[in-house]
């Protein structure tokens, strides 16, 4: 995989994870009574169930590729606050492995990435860290899912609208570049 690549094709994929994410929350929330989703391909009818049977891989794949997309951009949770990468793994591609004809971009510390949320700092570093709490505590381990606090859909919403935002900020706007669009997979009527 080249760096080319990354930006072209791999973050784009893990973004339109993360959309998929808020897209199944929404979708699994709307209604506590139970709803049956078909899965038809070419005029044939494949899996019919109900609306977990889709929402869920939906929203746990959102939350891995969203932690993924932080931790690229050398964020992370320690002590159950926002904090910078030390050190990364052999074989990590970051954000520190591109650079313009001036400098080396650099992971992105979280007090800039917490500014470009334009409400309370709070409210947008909860956000980031119910991402790595829930895709930790919640989909990388079994655990008794006893969580810091209750995250709520306000959370998840800023961080998925969040983390594009800081990935063209901090990527994309310095290299110069748009964020590519990725692989068609949206949701009708998005």
């Amino acid at each position: 995989m080249t760096l080319e690549d990354v930006l072209e094709i791999w973050i784009p994929y893990r973004l339109q994870a993360v959309e998929m994410l808020e897209f199944a929350w929404e979708w699994a929330d709307e209604s506590s009574a139970p709803r049956s989703v078909d899965v038809v391909m070419n005029g044939q009818l494949k899996i019919r169930g109900n609306v977990a049977m889709i929402a869920n891989p939906m929203i746990e794949a959102g939350l891995i590729h969203a932690r993924a997309l932080l931790e690229f951009l050398g964020l992370c949770s320690v002590n159950g606050r926002l904090a910078r990468i030390k050190k990364r793994k052999t074989g990590d591609i970051a954000i520190e492995h591109f650079s313009t004809p001036q400098y080396p971009l650099a992971i992105v510390h979280p007090d800039v990435a917490l500014a470009a949320y334009p409400g309370p700092k709070a409210d947008a570093e909860n956000a980031l860290l119910a991402i790595f709490e829930l895709a930790n505590k919640g989909m990388a381990h079994i655990t008794d899912n006893s969580f810091s606090q209750a995250w709520t859909d306000q959370h998840l919403d800023i961080a998925c609208r969040g983390i594009p935002v800081l990935l063209h900020n901090h990527l994309y706007a310095k290299l110069g570049r748009n964020v590519p669009k990725a692989p068609e997979a949206i949701p009708d009527g998005r």
